[in-house]
């Protein structure tokens, strides 16, 4: 651990807002906390020690929260510093701004104190392990005889760099509908199996079992009125819901993101014979990644009891999975799904609920 205290800059223009935030902080860490009113108050709070984390809210007058952002990841002496907004909007629109204009995360109000903590934690530590990175990496750059174990290095703490950014993101899913929570996880794990059966490399198995837990991140961005109704979509409705898929690639859209984890989530929903959403896309011409998700996340949701359905039982899932093949699914992994079927069962079994 550096044994620097780690400062945060909260922004906001209520006052009360910089102070329940600052208490909450200041109370639970070890972390020095800065306090401006509005993004023109930067300059002067940050000067030439800038803090590890921002912490800024979108509604204020003069520069909202998106501009004070634009500004900051304009300069270079404060780009890297990771943003979380504060907002009380919740709709898609203003959430998928907060990512385009810089932000790692958002924080909604009313605050909750264990998730602002957990996801103010998540950032420091990501950020300590990035700076732990450009240390090594200043130390290592000119001694040939330590590159091998630089690389190990770099590569175990880049990992855990994107375990750590998945596991914030599928974290973001589980607060937005925590009914799926384990459906996430048996998504990810049934996925794991498939792809490992039909005999893909074993490096593509890792990505497809991490990120297919992603698959539904775009679903941050539907509003709870839609996304826990307790009946059947209208036809209008469930054009809105797959706005999520939409949603969710512009979530990934940075270009270090795995193209993996990117065709997860946006071709998830294509079908075998080309009438799936929202490219139309069938066949092969889907990636293979997202036809194996797609088996995973449409056999877990048939039996799991919804709002609108109760759980089917074991003989009729099976029976609609084999009459998908060729239709919904590839029919090549549908038959490996039934060769693991008893190692998705003991999964199933496990991670109830």
């Amino acid at each position: 651990m550096n044994a620097r205290r780690y400062k945060i800059l909260i922004i906001d223009d209520v006052t009360e807002n910089r102070r329940v935030l600052a208490q909450i902080i200041t109370k639970n860490t070890e972390y020095d906390v800065l306090l401006a009113s509005d993004g023109f108050d930067i300059d002067r709070k940050i000067g030439d020690n800038p803090p590890d984390l921002i912490l800024l809210d979108i509604m204020m007058p003069g520069l909202d929260g998106y501009e004070v952002a634009k500004i900051l990841k304009a300069n270079p002496g404060t780009r890297e510093i990771p943003i979380i907004f504060i907002t009380a909007v919740t709709d898609s629109d203003s959430i998928v701004r907060a990512f385009r204009a810089g932000g790692v995360d958002y924080i909604t109000k009313p605050f909750n104190k264990e998730e602002l903590l957990a996801r103010v934690n998540a950032q420091l530590e990501l950020k300590r392990m990035r700076d732990d990175l450009k240390e090594k990496n200043l130390l290592l750059a000119n001694r040939e005889i330590q590159l091998e174990k630089l690389v190990e290095e770099k590569t175990e703490k880049l990992e855990r760099l994107t375990y750590g950014l998945i596991s914030a993101l599928e974290s973001a899913n589980y607060y937005n509908d925590n009914d799926t929570g384990n459906h996430i996880r048996r998504v990810s794990r049934y996925s794991g199996i498939i792809a490992e059966l039909y005999g893909l490399d074993r490096e593509l198995v890792k990505k497809i079992t991490m990120y297919s837990s992603l698959h539904d991140i775009g679903k941050v961005g539907i509003g709870d009125a839609l996304l826990k109704k307790p009946g059947r979509f209208t036809p209008e409705e469930f054009i809105k819901m797959q706005e999520h898929v939409v949603i969710g690639a512009r979530m990934l859209q940075c270009k270090e993101i795995d193209p993996v984890a990117k065709n997860i989530v946006k071709y998830h929903h294509e079908r075998w014979d080309g009438t799936g959403y929202v490219e139309g896309l069938g066949g092969k011409d889907i990636p293979i990644e997202a036809r194996i998700v797609a088996v995973a996340d449409v056999y877990d949701a048939l039996g799991t009891k919804r709002p609108y359905k109760e759980a089917f039982p074991e003989e009729k899932i099976d029976r609609i999975m084999r009459e998908e093949a060729g239709k919904h699914f590839d029919p090549d992994l549908v038959e490996v799904f039934f060769d693991g079927k008893e190692r998705i069962l003991e999964v199933k079994h496990s991670l109830k609920g």
